[in-house]
């Protein structure tokens, strides 16, 4: 049959329905084609009951038929339902009015098991929000994660940047011939730049092939017949992982790939402007790209070129404006940006002078106003074991930051990045910003904290930090938290000290529902503190947390809170109040600022923006406060060098959890079922088939392990880069190997285990107690492209709960009575 249409049920296009028409008869093909397991559309079926079929190539599809009606006005419509939910609308010239989608959260949780336990109301979900509680701020979102996958691909080709050969090869694009062989010389020229280096075999390989560049509208236009499969290849590598919940380093890997089209350089030879970049020929492909909303896009862009307000727009500029648009399309119309680049001495000044060039056309077409939060990063803060150059490393951020605090595009100031560390370890840097506040009373002060479940003191920590460093006199200055979701229990005694403490200083909390999910920081979604806090009169907002990466945007955020946490309209209203005093107090804020700023420009006599952002940024020193004492930190290489040694080849790796991945509201604490688990496991296990990791604190079950082990198995520790003496002795106390990870904290260590191992070979995995980090180490293993074997244990909560959200990948075990078989299966 004919094939009349195509449209999607998510924003991410993983759940896609072909319609075919032939005389008055429309058919639909439901298919997932980024999903190799199979499992979405296996519990999209089942929830929606509906029979699967196969295709021909043998991929699982949901086919029938949409029925026909004749409104009032003699027009033909087709309503497509899924269950008892009206999909969308279809009519004869070919619109689609999509009623339903189905939210990333849910995808993902469809994804990553084989028995999926959301509800039908949680899954289908009709797109229609109460106007008087739709929100329109996005307080919590980054810069380079807001826009989605088609445009950052629009803009890479409209603007011509050049994209590695690294990530050709990565994604398996295909290319024409010619393209292979242009290619091919400019890869030869690339090498001969790097040769003699110190880089050697794999090192150099990649580092030639990300210095060797294709024309990334070549690379599409000038290859149609590839195009479509190129771009989907392309659009998966932007957006966090499809086949279940990512973790942080997924996350880190995504943004690797967006920075290719978010810092996009162009061609050599090519400007950056609008003008000139495509001829007439040229820009006709534009519509033959096979993707509607890549070619819509692209002919905008072409709109855009000509007209006045937009001509001389650069690729950052014109990354605002369809920040701006996207924004405008979900009824947004103020929105504050992460952005680390405004804490660089090199990159702010040149930054903002574009920002206040762009921003006032930008938004006079679309209605919205971006402020931006210049972002110092927690860990890349804490690394190096030389403190002077950590110190000198912050001091230029915080210079920055005192610069640029006054700007009118600068709200305040965000610190970011993987919630491995106590925020008390950067009570020196939140001392200096909070001084900034002290000279500008509408400065945001915003921390990230409360993310997982490792530091549930760090909310609490984050505001008394705030408060410690307040100077005589100085009102507490607008704080917010992003996140929020782990504290101590809001029932305990710390609990109702903690909402005292918000309450008493005014502190909002942000939250953001699908990326907590997404990155498996939060699997039950019962268990969300967001109502609590409401009933506490806690002021709480939404945020999207760079919505595109995640599938998201506000509406489907907002959705997600009703369907998924359950919140009433009531709830909801309560949302939209403080966001409402937000918003106002915001917008005055830039108002009062703008002035300001206009007259200390006037009056400075700089020639740009930028030259007086560069002047004020000199003039700045700023002097840290010592933080709170830490324990004193050795290099691991140093300290453990005698028990450095490689993991064995020909056994299987077994990762055991149960001491080094507690959080800070427990310790590991045994129980005799586990510890007869453990005899058990020894007694039946095969040391010429398996040998043994633990993590790097050798507490609990993991130093059990070692030690009832110890003669019989290998094993190995994986330890941070830094650790202190105590840790360094009783690791060496107990005499296994060592290997050291580049994280420079316990927390990061799932990223070691994921490529030491799970990268590598396959493995298993036994966790008898874990936090987030374990969680992540438990995840990956799900995710690995080797076999591994996981077991949870059922005498831990929070294990048995992920059990749940992995039905179909992992098995549970309760003592030792089960050890025999888990044995057997690690035995091969």
């Amino acid at each position: 049959m004919p094939h009349f249409a195509t449209f999607c049920l998510d924003r991410e296009k993983d759940i896609v329905i072909d319609l075919d028409r032939e005389g008055g008869r429309l058919r639909y093909t439901l298919r997932t084609p980024n999903h190799s397991t199979g499992n979405l559309i296996t519990n999209l079926a089942a929830i929606t009951g509906h029979p699967l079929t196969k295709d021909e190539s043998g991929l699982k599809v949901m086919t029938g038929t949409i029925p026909c009606h004749i409104d009032g006005e003699n027009r033909r419509i087709y309503m497509f339902r899924l269950g008892q939910t009206k999909v969308a609308n279809i009519y004869d010239d070919g619109r689609i009015e999509r009623r339903a989608s189905i939210p990333a959260i849910a995808k993902t949780l469809m994804s990553q098991t084989t028995d999926y336990n959301l509800s039908y109301y949680q899954t289908l979900v009709k797109t229609f929000i109460p106007a008087e509680c739709k929100f329109r701020t996005d307080l919590h979102t980054h810069m380079n994660g807001n826009l989605p996958p088609d445009i950052l691909i629009a803009l890479g080709i409209f603007h011509r940047i050049r994209y590695p050969l690294y990530y050709v090869k990565k994604l398996g694009l295909d290319l024409t011939e010619a393209m292979r062989g242009e290619l091919s010389e400019r890869r030869a020229e690339a090498e001969k730049r790097f040769r003699g280096g110190d880089l050697k075999g794999k090192y150099l390989t990649r580092r030639i092939d990300d210095n060797t560049f294709i024309d990334f509208s070549e690379l599409i236009l000038g290859n149609l017949e590839n195009a479509a499969e190129n771009i989907s290849k392309i659009r998966n590598s932007l957006a966090v992982m499809k086949d279940g919940q990512a973790v942080f380093a997924d996350l880190e890997k995504v943004y690797i790939y967006r920075y290719v089209f978010a810092r996009g350089v162009p061609m050599d030879g090519v400007s950056d402007a609008f003008t000139e970049r495509f001829a007439p020929e040229e820009a006709a492909l534009f519509a033959k790209v096979p993707d509607s909303d890549v070619a819509s896009a692209l002919a905008q862009m072409a709109l855009d070129s000509e007209n006045e307000s937009f001509k001389g727009f650069k690729l950052y500029e014109n990354a605002l404006l369809w920040i701006a648009r996207n924004y405008a399309g979900c009824g947004v119309s103020y929105a504050e940006i992460s952005d680390t680049n405004l804490a660089k001495r090199a990159a702010a000044p040149a930054l903002l002078e574009r920002i206040h060039a762009a921003m006032p056309a930008i938004t006079k077409e679309t209605g919205v106003t971006l402020r931006f939060l210049a972002a110092l990063r927690r860990i890349p803060l804490l690394i190096g074991p030389d403190q002077n150059e950590k110190k000198s490393h912050l001091a230029e951020n915080l210079a920055v930051l005192k610069g640029v605090a006054g700007d009118p595009y600068v709200a305040g100031s965000d610190i970011v990045g993987e919630e491995a560390n106590d925020i008390r370890e950067l009570s020196g840097e939140i001392a200096e910003i909070t001084k900034i506040a002290a000279d500008h009373p509408s400065f945001v002060l915003r921390i990230h904290a409360g993310e997982n479940d490792a530091l549930t003191e760090n909310v609490a920590n984050a505001v008394l930090a705030v408060k410690e460093s307040l100077a005589p006199g100085q009102a507490f200055p607008r704080m917010r938290i992003g996140h929020g979701l782990y504290t101590p229990n809001l029932k305990s005694k710390k609990g109702a000290a903690l909402i005292k403490l918000l309450k008493d200083n005014g502190v909002a909390l942000e939250f953001q529902l699908t990326s907590n999910v997404r990155l498996n920081n939060l699997s039950h979604l019962d268990r969300h503190p967001l109502p609590e806090y409401l009933s506490c009169g806690i002021s709480c907002v939404q945020g999207t947390d760079g919505g595109a990466l995640y599938g998201t945007n506000s509406i489907d955020e907002e959705l997600s809170l009703e369907r998924m946490v359950g919140l009433s309209q009531s709830e909801l209203m309560k949302m939209k109040a403080a966001e409402d005093r937000i918003y106002d107090a915001s917008m005055l804020s830039f108002s009062e600022k703008m002035t300001a700023f206009k007259a200390a420009f006037n009056a400075s006599g700089a020639a740009s923006v930028a030259d007086f952002y560069g002047e004020k940024i000199g003039s700045e020193d700023a002097e840290l406060l010592s933080g709170a004492s830490a324990a004193p930190q050795l290099p691991a290489s140093e300290a453990l060098a005698a028990y450095v040694r490689p993991l064995p080849q020909g056994k299987l790796p077994v990762i055991v959890l149960g001491g080094s991945f507690n959080s800070d509201r427990h310790k590991t604490r045994m129980k005799a079922s586990g510890k007869a688990f453990i005899d058990a496991l020894l007694g039946a296990a095969d040391p010429e088939k398996v040998f043994f990791v633990i993590g790097h604190r050798a507490s609990a079950y993991e130093k059990y392990l070692a030690q009832e082990a110890k003669g019989r198995f290998e094993v190995f520790s994986f330890v941070p880069s830094l650790v202190t003496p105590r840790e360094a002795q009783k690791l060496a106390a107990l005499e296994i190997g060592v290997r050291i990870s580049k994280e420079p904290v316990g927390m990061g260590l799932y990223k070691s285990f994921y490529y030491e191992i799970f990268k590598r070979r396959p493995s298993g995995v036994i966790a008898l107690d874990a936090n987030a980090s374990g969680m992540n180490v438990i995840q990956d293993a799900r995710n690995s492209r080797f076999k591994s074997s996981i077991f949870l244990y059922e005498g831990s909560a929070d294990l048995k709960g992920k059990a749940k959200t992995l039905s179909g990948y992992v098995r549970t075990f309760k003592g030792g009575e089960d050890a025999a078989a888990v044995a057997a299966a690690l035995n091969g």
